[in-house]
């Protein structure tokens, strides 16, 4: 799973958020990456640990409704599975009820 959001800067910088499950750790079951840079500069990230996969699921949507309300936008997502990443988008963009519910986890059987 990949999602990743962009938005425009009062800098003018192009402004880069991602997330994604690609990592996996030794001490927890489940893991998820965090991502971010402006512009061209040095990307700087945050690894999330978690036991439970409806937790990981939880944080996912609670990191992504974060940066929608800082204003970014869509630019990519991909998922092994190939449904619909989370359920948190549709063909017309973000569904904003599904991001809502937070807590909610993942029904298609995880990412």
């Amino acid at each position: 799973m990949l999602i990743t959001l962009f938005k425009t800067g009062k800098d003018g910088k192009l402004h880069y958020y991602t997330v994604h499950d690609r990592q996996q750790v030794l001490d927890a079951p489940y893991a998820i990456c965090a991502s971010w840079r402006a512009g061209l500069g040095r990307e700087r990230e945050r690894l999330h640990r978690f036991e439970r996969l409806a937790d990981r699921d939880a944080a996912i949507r609670k990191l992504i409704a974060k940066r929608i309300k800082d204003g970014y936008r869509l630019l990519y997502t991909f998922s092994r599975t190939g449904f619909s990443t989370l359920g948190l988008f549709s063909e017309n963009g973000l569904v904003a009820d599904e991001i809502s519910s937070a807590a909610a986890p993942i029904k298609a059987g995880g990412l």
